[in-house]
């Protein structure tokens, strides 16, 4: 028989990032942020406290519009220490993936 009663909560630490306001874009007469040249994708910058440790937040999953895919901006030269366990904590700035989802990626890449 299905639960029927109060659903617990369930909450997640997110980590917080702000655009850059290295690309902007004149639509109307209003400042917006645009994609980076050459790459459609928008730069952000992880959102720091003074002291340079990470900022982060506790919201409810319920809260989540949307999940999206971060890419590390590497510069002009990688970090040797870089790979998928360490990319998150080692790296200040990203690109947010705007394109499909990665699955619908593939999927279309397969069928060509």
């Amino acid at each position: 028989m299905p639960h029927s009663g109060p659903q617990p909560q369930i909450f997640l630490y997110t980590q917080l990032f702000k655009f850059s306001s290295a690309h902007k874009a004149d639509v109307d007469g209003a400042d917006i942020f645009a994609p980076a040249p050459d790459i459609d994708m928008f730069l952000l910058h992880r959102h720091l406290r003074s002291n340079g440790t990470h900022m982060g937040d506790i919201a409810r999953l319920i809260d989540v519009r949307e999940i999206v895919e971060l890419v590390p901006w590497y510069g002009m030269k990688m970090d040797g220490r870089l790979n998928s366990d360490t990319s998150l904590e080692l790296t200040d700035s990203f690109y947010m993936n705007n394109f499909a989802d990665k699955e619908t990626f593939h999927a279309i890449l397969s069928y060509q």
